[in-house]
């Protein structure tokens, strides 16, 4: 084979390799939770807004007494995409979740310069590493901040069913179980439960009500729950059983996902371990022997060397990550 038959047929099965990673990427991303939520809040929102056009308009302030949401009329949509992730820091974290990013983002930055200053990088690198690393960063943070949140509601969230059973059975109406679980509840579902009885309690409706929380939190479990009360409150029927049945599966959902955990536990070890072991041995090998290791940021070989070794660990970590994290929530 001549040399132009090499480089044609591994562009062939370079291409064919992309092709199957982005086919796999996005079959992945459309089976994710979040996408499958939203389309269901998107039907719901749907069906609401058919129901308030067969009926009565309520005015605007009213709409305003339950949604925090803030309209953008014609600005851009990146100013959108940005108010809308400052809407979700806002919700499960409020304001030290801003806080924190921020300490995140100047704490990245100022490492990323100094690492910068003193491998000699080149000015591309250089340029990718000061912006990427910190954006990197800011989305561990982000993400790190929404998981945090959906693990201590769903901790909670089974004991503040059983509440609204109780009060249920006891003969209290829905609206106002609402407005207890929003006085009794652990937080973070006690501040989701008392905007909600707020909100009843002004006279917004039920579904309205349940919709812009369905949306503020994004949890299938607490979707599940919606989907209860408006089924009951269309079809009638024992309520009570209805949460209770809820609360056993919101319970065997947790244990499935902590049993996943203890499982993969092994799996994100050995992740943590393999991505740090590169580091550990640069920054001891640029201590011991400076001269040794300095090759590989002045010298053009090295630099290539560098973002071979970047990007192969960076897809490998990528791989084992998703071997090890078990997608449990649908």
């Amino acid at each position: 084979m001549t040399p132009a038959d090499v480089v044609a047929a591994g562009a062939f099965f370079a291409i064919l390799i992309a092709g199957m990673m982005v086919s796999s990427l996005r079959d992945m991303a459309r089976r994710r939770t979040a996408p499958r939520i939203r389309s269901r809040i998107d039907e719901l929102g749907a069906d609401v807004a058919r129901q308030r056009k067969a009926g009565p308009r309520k005015p605007e302030q009213e709409q305003e007494l339950f949604s925090r949401r803030r309209h953008t009329g014609d600005s851009g949509a990146l100013l959108s995409w940005l108010q809308k992730h400052a809407q979700r820091v806002r919700v499960v974290s409020g304001g030290g979740g801003f806080r924190l990013i921020a300490a995140v983002a100047i704490a990245t930055f100022i490492a990323v310069l100094v690492g910068v200053k003193l491998a000699s990088a080149p000015e591309w690198a250089a340029a990718i590493a000061v912006i990427g690393l910190p954006l990197f960063a800011v989305r561990a943070t982000y993400r790190f901040l929404i998981e945090r949140f959906r693990t201590r509601f769903l901790t909670a969230f089974p004991d503040t069913l059983d509440l609204i059973i109780r009060a249920v059975r006891a003969g209290i109406p829905v609206v106002q179980a609402i407005s207890t679980a929003g006085r009794e509840a652990d937080e973070p579902v006690r501040s989701t439960f008392r905007t909600m009885g707020d909100a009843l309690r002004l006279g917004a409706d039920l579904p309205e009500v349940l919709d812009q929380a369905v949306k503020r939190l994004q949890i299938a479990d607490f979707a599940f729950f919606s989907v209860c009360l408006l089924l009951q409150r269309e079809t009638g029927g024992n309520l009570a059983e209805t949460l209770e049945n809820l609360a056993s599966i919101i319970r065997s959902r947790r244990d499935i996902r902590l049993k996943t955990k203890a499982l993969t536990a092994e799996g994100r070890l050995a992740t943590n371990i393999i991505s740090a072991v590169p580091f550990a041995i640069t920054g001891m090998l640029y201590i011991v022997n400076r001269p040794y290791i300095e090759l590989l940021f002045i010298t053009r070989a090295g630099h290539k060397i560098l973002t071979l070794s970047a990007v192969l660990l960076t897809i490998g970590l990528w791989m084992v990550r998703k071997i090890s994290q078990l997608d449990t929530s649908r």
